[in-house]
């Protein structure tokens, strides 16, 4: 029986491609400065910067995260309606903890251990057989 010992990292991938959470978090921030300097832009400005977070969220989990089209499709909607909503928060609450968790998922590596052999059994008894060879006759004091 091979026993063999699968390693698993302690921070799983995160979600969303890291570059879709940045973008996320800076379409929220560059457009709510326009909201700040006019309210009645609000409208305006959500539906673009959530059209602006769904267009490149889709692309980049479809292009740089390798999902599916429909995954890839369902992940941009998600950022740009966050992205999309009248206030710089929303991005920015779900973008940096997005961040964080793909810097944690890279920062932790997982040490590499010594594989443990096919056979243990009989590693033990050529050990156990290197072992006595080199030992004298003597008898043991007991």
């Amino acid at each position: 029986m091979i026993n063999q010992i699968e390693l698993r990292h302690p921070v799983p991938p995160p979600p969303i491609h890291p570059l879709a959470a940045l973008v996320t978090v800076v379409l929220d921030n560059i457009f709510g400065v326009f909201e700040l300097v006019d309210p009645l832009m609000i409208l305006f400005t959500s539906v673009i910067v959530g059209a602006a977070g769904t267009l490149v969220t889709t692309l980049i989990q479809r292009y740089l995260a390798k999902d599916a089209w429909g995954k890839a499709a369902a992940k941009g909607l998600a950022m740009g309606i966050i992205a999309g909503v009248p206030f710089s928060v929303m991005g920015t609450a779900f973008g940096v903890p997005l961040l964080a968790w793909a810097g944690l998922h890279e920062w932790i590596k997982i040490t590499p251990t010594r594989p443990r052999p096919a056979n243990v059994d009989q590693d033990i008894i050529e050990g156990e057989f290197k072992d006595a060879s080199m030992r004298t006759n003597k008898p043991p004091d007991f």
